[in-house]
């Protein structure tokens, strides 16, 4: 009697170990989307270097714009400063013989 019972232990047990495993397969198959075009590619690595918290004021970040130093935090203590690096190779700029 005692092996019939355990047969039918290990029987339930594995039916629901295999129904379980099966659950949590098809909740952990996540979407596949394309990757993003390269302009918004550019624009979404801008914001993350915009919002980076190891920035110190003087900082340079290089945006697909140009060139952005770090000011500071913003007034409302949530948003970031920047202002914009002229282009030292501007011709204005350059002596000319």
């Amino acid at each position: 009697m005692l092996v019939g019972y355990t047969k039918a232990l290990a029987i339930v047990f594995a039916a629901a170990v295999l129904t379980w495993s099966g659950h949590v397969s098809a909740e952990g198959v996540r979407v596949k989307r394309p990757p993003p075009p390269p302009e918004e590619a550019q624009d979404i690595a801008t914001e993350i270097a915009k919002s980076d918290g190891l920035l110190r004021p003087g900082g340079i970040i290089v945006t697909s714009r140009g060139f952005l130093v770090f000011k500071g935090v913003a007034a409302d203590g949530y948003s970031n400063e920047f202002e914009s690096v002229p282009n030292p190779l501007n011709q204005s700029w350059v002596k000319k013989n």
